[in-house]
């Protein structure tokens, strides 16, 4: 689906928000209707126009990318879209609240005001729109997800004994870049040892050695869509009660995966996932 086609269905959510324009304010939004990755723009959505606002460190990357805009070069983004959105004939501008924080909001306030605009303050317009993915978001995801694993497979290929949890986040990520993604999804948590009960562990210099349960979280990220894959692995030879966890784990693994129907609750799903753990004794390990 083209970013004109996307714009097209945020635009056919207006009249149900009441507004007549749209301030996108959220970076992955103002990527996903005109193709920009900026950490400073915003862009103003109207029934017939789309305008998009940045500086001057990105303003080849959106001539290029984003060619069917009105490209603006602006500093404080945000009050240039709505001085636009006023000379548009805007009268009821929507704006995603969630990511305007509460010193911008009253002096977009006072702005608008100014110019006889009113601001709506909404939630979830644009993620309503996202929430069915086109062709080429699906195939992304599945891209991201490729590289993440050829990754993680590489690099547990070179071997991990004698390496640093930092060290084997380094080389996980590096493999991301070799294999065609743009960037790490989030903080590759490698935790070795007992650091691997952690959930969200952060790597460290502590030494992966034999006998270790080694948990790599990791994702990579293409074309602006994240991957997530956790894995855990022994290093070397599995001792019982490693493999009487990993018995308990696949089965609950596995009951997840047998009850992934259609229009299946996704907490009826993790229930029964938690259900086979607890059941085998495990309950009080459980994360909620």
């Amino acid at each position: 689906m083209s970013v004109a086609l996307r714009r097209s269905k945020v635009v056919g959510a207006f009249n149900s928000a009441h507004i007549d324009g749209l301030l996108v304010v959220r970076d992955i939004h103002v990527r996903y209707l005109t193709g920009l990755m900026s950490s400073n723009a915003s862009a103003l959505l109207t029934k017939d126009s789309i305008d998009l606002y940045t500086d001057g460190r990105y303003l080849v990357m959106a001539k290029n990318v984003a060619p069917d805009c009105d490209i603006h070069d602006e500093r404080d983004v945000l009050h240039a879209a709505i001085t636009t959105a006023a000379a548009r004939g805007v009268s009821k501008l929507g704006y995603e609240s969630a990511y305007v924080n509460v010193s911008q909001i009253s002096g977009l306030q006072e702005l608008a005001a100014s110019r006889g605009v009113e601001l709506v303050a909404l939630t979830n317009l644009v993620e309503d729109q996202r929430l069915l993915k086109d062709d080429n978001e699906i195939e992304s995801v599945a891209t991201a997800c490729r590289i993440t694993d050829r990754a993680w497979e590489q690099t547990i290929n070179d071997g991990v004994l004698g390496k640093t949890e930092l060290e084997i986040a380094g080389i996980v990520e590096m493999y991301f870049r070799k294999f065609g993604a743009e960037d790490r999804a989030f903080e590759s948590i490698v935790a070795t040892g007992s650091n691997s009960a952690i959930p969200h562990h952060h790597p460290t210099d502590r030494v992966v050695q034999a006998g270790d349960l080694l948990k790599i979280d990791c994702g990579a990220k293409f074309n602006g869509y994240h991957a997530d894959m956790t894995r855990t692995v022994v290093v070397g030879k599995a001792a019982e009660w490693q493999r009487e966890i990993y018995a308990h784990v696949a089965h609950s693994q596995q009951s997840a995966m047998d009850a992934c129907k259609p229009g299946a609750d996704v907490r009826d799903i993790n229930d029964i996932a938690h259900g086979v753990v607890a059941d085998a004794g495990f309950g009080e390990t459980l994360v909620q």
